[in-house]
């Protein structure tokens, strides 16, 4: 049995990493259950599970340490968490959450606040913004494609820097279309389209999830927040209305 675990907390951004947590056991195919760290009595959280007719198991102990382990059960492929407690203010996510998916060797899902707080419609459209690396595109191209379950259409965004622009274009509609075919089929040929933007790659993330009513953004990463690295991450998490896949590079 695979299992999609959801940690859920007695603030109301529970009930968004719940229904998330429906939504994304059903693209993997999955179940979805749910475990809360006692911090007082727990009612409200057994109260939202049974609301939504979801296992819950309420456990003692240290939050990070004790989510942990319930993560680190063989029958959990992927875990979903609330990035914050409120959504009043934009702010990264909080340290427990950091602690978390910086040492959970699975996909974890990161869940703004202010995300939908009903199950609604399936995850049917996912946001892989790839830098052109190896690194980048390995956990994408492949673990992503293992995990999924459901018919899904994924669109990969490439960030041109100023670096990183092509040269002198003789037909640049063209040439852009041609070189953008050419990056998906070298770094992930399971890709469904792709979009080329310039400027900063957190701010285009952010406008692409608005302009083409994204469900899921994937991000690979190396499970590393220290000061100069994952600032596309950190500004993602810190910054979207859109539920967040973190796949960890091996």
């Amino acid at each position: 049995m695979k299992t999609v675990l959801a940690a859920i907390d007695e603030s109301p951004a529970a009930q968004p990493v719940l229904a998330t947590a429906l939504r994304v056991a059903d693209l993997l195919g999955a179940d979805a259950e749910a475990v809360h760290v006692r911090e007082h009595d727990g009612r409200q959280a057994l109260a939202l599970a049974e609301q939504n007719g979801v296992i819950l198991e309420v456990l003692d102990g240290p939050v990070a340490p004790t989510l942990l382990t319930a993560f680190h059960q063989p029958r959990v492929v992927a875990a979903v968490v609330g990035a914050r407690g409120t959504s009043a203010g934009r702010q990264p996510a909080g340290h427990t959450v950091l602690e978390l998916v910086e040492s959970v060797r699975k996909p974890v899902v990161v869940v703004p606040p202010d995300a939908p707080g009903t199950t609604g419609d399936p995850i049917r459209r996912l946001l892989a913004p790839l830098e052109g690396t190896v690194e980048s595109a390995v956990p994408v191209a492949t673990g992503l494609a293992e995990l999924i379950d459901s018919e899904v259409e994924l669109v990969v965004l490439h960030v041109f820097t100023a670096t990183s622009v092509p040269g002198a274009l003789d037909d640049p509609a063209r040439d852009l279309a041609i070189w953008g075919d050419e990056f998906i089929a070298r770094f992930c040929p399971r890709a469904d389209r792709i979009l080329l933007r310039t400027g900063p790659v957190g701010l285009r993330v952010t406008d692409v999830c608005r302009d083409d009513d994204i469900d899921l953004i994937v991000l690979s990463w190396s499970q590393n927040v220290t000061p100069g690295h994952a600032e596309v991450v950190r500004h993602v998490l810190a910054t979207s209305a859109v539920p967040v896949l973190l796949l960890p590079v091996e």
